[in-house]
């Protein structure tokens, strides 16, 4: 046995790498100082090219040495932090600056999550002020022929983005394949021609998710260009915004669809919508395979529609809503009609023979437990899958 005769030290490298990569950075980092042959197999490119590090504690700063020591082996990159605590904030944007120093900068993909709540009246301007300097540092560096990012997810960056700094990642990074800048702020910033730009530069983008107010008829007949990728997933979330916007046109949707046949669409409406844009806003021609009308008010109607329109599309429903008699009909109108529903999560009481009736409807989302529905009121937060009394 290798732990009888103390020769772990001589254990093969393939062997070695192995183990290290089921530490967590820091403790990938510390094994690695045990002996010499673990200090080299550490060099192993492969260990860094994903790397995840969270900043929730003061302490945690010490990954940053490690993150100096390997950062030119990174391609993949994760920051998640807690955002109230300045330390916190500090070190999550060295990070930052510290990949825009490198001279061969090899990322393409790049996450940014906060996981606590932001000081008053905070902006996020310091990570906006890094971002800018990496995305530029990016475009200098793509210039050379070097691999540009091809992955953003901005949605976890509670932050205020507006043109300059859309205009700086479209200018910098034109192999964006993924982006997503749904981040929560209460006000969108960000303007249909600025996603018009966007789109325009980045030809290879497949999947995007923005705000409806950053879209028009105009962005969406961008994606029907020739020489470019196809779009393969359009998220969209719809507030308060919606009051005073425009609605995308049945002929822009039909006119995407005939270039883009298999787009998916996501399509949400939080509590802020005014409720009479939401029949005007979902249409007929969007593929929508996800729906949330998370409105906490009377949506029946709505749901209907959805179980008309979207009956050969739709594989997930969320409705966040007031219980009624209309409400639990539309339900099991949904269960009856959609043929392609996997997940269904109402978070309201319903009736349980109608809780019954719709598990029967769908044995497989049952068996999956993907759904959530209740009859009778139990403590926050319901649980996927679980029934009163499992």
């Amino acid at each position: 046995m290798v732990a009888e005769s103390g020769d772990w030290a001589n254990l093969p490298d393939p062997i070695i790498t192995h183990i290290l990569t089921y530490l967590s950075v820091t403790e990938r980092f510390r094994a690695g100082s045990t002996c010499q042959h673990w200090l080299q197999c550490l060099e192993t490119p492969l260990l860094w090219r994903t790397f995840s590090c969270g900043f929730f504690f003061p302490k945690h700063g010490e990954i940053l040495k490690c993150f100096d020591q390997f950062s030119h082996f990174i391609t993949n990159l994760t920051i998640t932090l807690n955002q109230g605590d300045e330390q916190n904030r500090k070190n999550a944007v060295s990070v930052i600056e510290q990949l825009t120093e490198l001279d061969d900068l090899r990322l393409t993909h790049l996450t940014i999550q906060f996981k606590g709540d932001n000081p008053l009246f905070y902006a996020g301007l310091e990570f906006l002020t890094a971002l800018n300097k990496l995305f530029t540092k990016m475009g200098d560096v793509g210039k050379n022929g070097a691999s540009s990012l091809k992955y953003l997810n901005l949605s976890g960056l509670q932050a205020n983005f507006d043109n300059e700094f859309i205009n700086t990642i479209s200018e910098n990074c034109p192999n964006l394949e993924y982006l997503n800048i749904l981040n929560k702020v209460l006000v969108c910033c960000v303007s249909p021609d600025c996603m018009t730009t966007l789109i325009q530069r980045c030809r290879k983008l497949k999947i995007l998710h923005i705000y409806h107010t950053s879209l028009s008829d105009e962005v969406i007949k961008k994606f029907t260009e020739s020489n470019r990728a196809p779009l393969q997933r359009l998220g969209i979330v719809c507030r308060r915004h919606e009051k005073y916007g425009e609605d995308i046109s049945s002929e822009a949707w039909s006119e995407l669809l005939s270039t883009n046949p298999d787009l998916k669409v996501d399509l949400g409406f939080d509590h802020t919508t005014p409720l009479h844009r939401v029949a005007q806003i979902i249409k007929p021609e969007i593929p929508v395979v996800e729906l949330h009308l998370q409105t906490f008010t009377m949506i029946y109607e709505e749901v209907n529609l959805a179980a008309s329109f979207y009956e050969d599309t739709l594989e997930k429903l969320i409705v966040q809503t007031r219980p009624s008699k209309e409400l639990n009909e539309a339900l099991l109108n949904v269960a009856q009609k959609c043929k392609k529903l996997q997940t269904l999560y109402v978070y309201c009481l319903l009736e349980k023979t109608v809780v019954d009736k719709i598990l029967e409807l769908r044995p497989k989302m049952k068996e999956r437990g993907s759904y959530i529905l209740k009859w009778e009121m139990e403590a926050e937060p319901w649980t996927v899958g679980k029934e009163e009394g499992d």
